[in-house]
């Protein structure tokens, strides 16, 4: 599995400069690269976030991704900010793609370019300048994560016998930054977002919806880190509304999700009970048979 990071800590000094939160045309950057990445069919997204954390949070809530705090984003080092994302994405995914949030324009079609490649290190290069997002493989993760130099990225990927793909491409917005006013309004214009697109949101409902994507990530989180209140925490949403949704589910279905753990080290968790993990396995199921249904109807009818 092909995951990706999106370094967002970073604060934003000047008047020359944009928040990731802030609209380009239609949409935030943000938002643009997060809608690239789901486009290109990458499920699993970190968000690192720092400066504003708050904000960005709650304006990306809704779009099922994992946000991780760097607390020490006034250093002003962008290094900082993937190792937080490798060090949460090791031992769960094969390789992933790096990407700062003010390169908010490349597209789909080069995401998935530079996924069906084997390279260790997948760079994408369009006339003769190289850009953004990068590719990495899980095999690199440690060394990244065990560099302490001043070089960056660039400096972790420098030792040894490093092998790179420089990826020819035609996406120009590779190397578009949101800081060059100019050249983002225009990309605008002709921006890789596909145009047109279905946007189907499958949920469960009884006299009102009880259950869909944003309960399944909820409870998802909650198995991964043992914490439900980890778990809104990396949603982006209060603890108060993550108990929400789970007990509105519980309700319905007349079973428990989550049971609370007390005591032990941390003081205790959150974990999905054998039913909750029954359901949550069938919703998946019955998820991706209709997403494959509606592309094929979307193809279709929208060729």
């Amino acid at each position: 599995m092909t995951s990706a990071i999106i370094a967002s800590a970073g604060n934003v000094f000047g008047e020359d400069r944009r928040k990731s939160t802030d609209n380009i045309g239609e949409t935030s950057s943000i938002r643009r690269i997060i809608m690239a990445f789901r486009q290109a069919g990458i499920k699993k997204i970190v968000v690192v976030t720092g400066f504003d954390a708050d904000v960005l949070e709650r304006h990306c809530s809704h779009m099922g991704v994992i946000f991780l705090r760097n607390n020490a984003y006034d250093s002003g080092d962008m290094l900082s900010s993937v190792k937080i994302g490798i060090s949460y994405l090791k031992g769960k995914c094969e390789k992933a793609f790096i990407s700062p949030a003010y390169v908010p324009f490349f597209s789909a079609e080069t995401v998935k370019s530079m996924e069906a490649t084997t390279e260790p290190v997948v760079i994408p290069i369009c006339n003769n300048k190289t850009g953004h997002p990068l590719l990495l493989s899980e095999s690199l993760f440690d060394s990244v994560l065990e560099y302490d130099g001043l070089d960056g990225l660039e400096g972790a990927l420098s030792g040894g016998d490093v092998a790179r793909q420089f990826l020819d491409v035609s996406d120009e917005g590779i190397l578009i930054h949101t800081r060059d006013k100019s050249n983002a309004s225009a990309v605008t214009e002709n921006q890789s977002l596909q145009r047109i697109r279905p946007d189907a949101r499958i949920r469960l409902m009884g006299e009102k919806p009880f259950f869909g994507p944003g309960t399944l990530h909820l409870l998802n989180l909650t198995r991964e880190t043992g914490s439900l209140s980890q778990a809104a925490q990396q949603m982006g949403i209060s603890y108060s509304k993550a108990w929400k949704m789970v007990a509105t589910a519980e309700k319905q279905l007349d079973f428990q999700l989550v049971i609370s753990k007390q005591g032990g080290r941390t003081g205790g968790g959150s974990e999905i009970t054998k039913d909750g993990l029954k359901f949550m396995k069938r919703y998946e199921a019955f998820l991706t048979e209709c997403s494959e249904f509606i592309d094929a109807a979307f193809k279709n009818h929208f060729r």
